[in-house]
């Protein structure tokens, strides 16, 4: 009977120690996920319940602190960065500048009752800009329209009307016919006590701030991590193929920008049926499926950043204006802590840069039906965090 129970507890041991080292070498290599590729006597249905099972157990991996995020946790501090190991937390301020894209930004300087808008772009669809005024409740109180010159660039003075509550901005590809907005939530304007205008802070600005200026680890930016798989041979040749002939890492992070925004599609219906389960948020899930939702296009940007060796976090977070929900900020989300977006922070060039691809997309799969935008964006691409703020809060950057 002795011999018995021994050797239950043996077998016992020997299978929790097979399961964890399946688990561990799953999270590295996804041998149990891919395993409908490796044995085909698996039908569909039944490896896609194991690719299904196999995410959710490299979910709650992937979210087991370490010993010292565990103890940092209790004692409500951040963890110790070696400062070797730092990525330069410096940054741009400019209020102007709502984008610093260098090949395609927007400004808006306010100086006593004028906005001075201007920028340059190289986007055809971009060429002529219309600027609208617009009361509380939306009711447009005066309207202006603008062309770039030769060079793409293009700048107008106007008065800002009384009344004014928020500016809208509306690119076209011809003076006269449809036009789309420039700025996905119109700019907020405040009149002062001097009767002078200027752009308020986002309620969540201090917040914002407060994050994106900490410390961040440039190891732990670059790591491989189970869905954001760097190393993969199919990233990796991806990530050179796109920034084949770039001069310079920013060149290469726009590059891998624009190809996620013209080629990956936005899969509303994934969001609206059952989430994040059925979503393509695996990064190379998102490269065979070409769609995913925001956790997908902000996992593929950072893979392919750290298979080129250029430090990329994948950072979660609210957005307002998401599908018609939330299209302002109150007190609940302004405070809230539950993440319904992400995007992406690079360190580069001894700053932070911002990235949201998924808000510069225009391409989606909605009622089953895929749509290809007209052109894409670069409003979020290398964002100015006073912007970036009127819609988004920072609440955790991935592990």
């Amino acid at each position: 009977m002795k011999f018995i129970k021994k050797l239950i507890r043996r077998l016992f041991f020997l299978i929790l120690i097979l399961a964890v080292a399946i688990v561990a070498l799953n999270a590295k290599t996804r041998i149990v996920r891919n395993i409908g590729t490796y044995l085909p006597m698996i039908d569909n249905e039944k490896s896609e319940l194991i690719r299904k099972l196999s995410d959710r157990v490299n979910e709650f991996v992937y979210g087991i602190p370490s010993p010292q995020e565990f103890l940092a946790a209790i004692q409500h501090t951040d963890l110790p960065i070696d400062p070797n190991d730092i990525a330069a937390n410096s940054y741009y301020s400019s209020d102007s500048m709502l984008n610093f894209c260098n090949t395609d930004n927007i400004s808006v300087a306010i100086s006593g009752a004028e906005a001075d808008i201007y920028g340059i772009t190289n986007e055809p669809n971009s060429k002529y800009l219309v600027y609208r005024f617009l009361d509380s409740e939306g009711n447009v109180l005066d309207q202006f329209s603008d062309v770039c010159d030769t060079e793409g660039k293009f700048r107008k003075i106007v008065a800002i009307p009384y009344g004014a509550a928020q500016l809208a901005i509306f690119t076209g590809p011809e003076q006269y016919g449809s036009y789309m907005s420039m700025v996905y939530n119109y700019l907020p304007l405040t009149q002062n006590t001097d009767l002078s205008w200027s752009i308020p802070n986002s309620p969540v600005y201090d917040h914002n701030l407060s994050e994106y200026g900490k410390e961040r680890s440039l190891s732990q930016a670059l790591k491989n991590t189970y869905d954001i798989c760097s190393t993969d041979s199919s990233v990796i040749s991806l990530a050179n193929s796109i920034t084949e002939g770039c001069d310079g890492n920013y060149s290469k992070i726009l590059a891998i920008h624009d190809w996620i925004c013209q080629n990956i599609y936005y899969d509303s219906d994934s969001v609206r049926s059952s989430g994040l389960n059925d979503a393509a948020y695996v990064a190379t899930d998102v490269i065979g499926g070409r769609k995913a939702v925001c956790l997908g296009y902000s996992n593929l940007f950072a893979a392919m950043c750290r298979a080129l060796s250029i430090p990329c976090n994948v950072v979660t977070g609210y957005a307002i204006g998401i599908d018609g929900y939330d299209s302002t900020w109150s007190e609940v989300n302004i405070n809230t802590t539950e993440p319904n977006h992400a995007w992406n922070e690079v360190y580069l060039d001894d700053r932070r840069i911002i990235v949201d691809t998924t808000w510069d997309t225009q391409n989606k799969i909605e009622n089953g039906i895929a749509e290809q935008g007209r052109n894409i964006s670069h409003l979020y691409f290398d964002a100015n965090i006073k912007f970036f703020s009127e819609n988004h809060k920072i609440i955790e950057y991935g592990k």
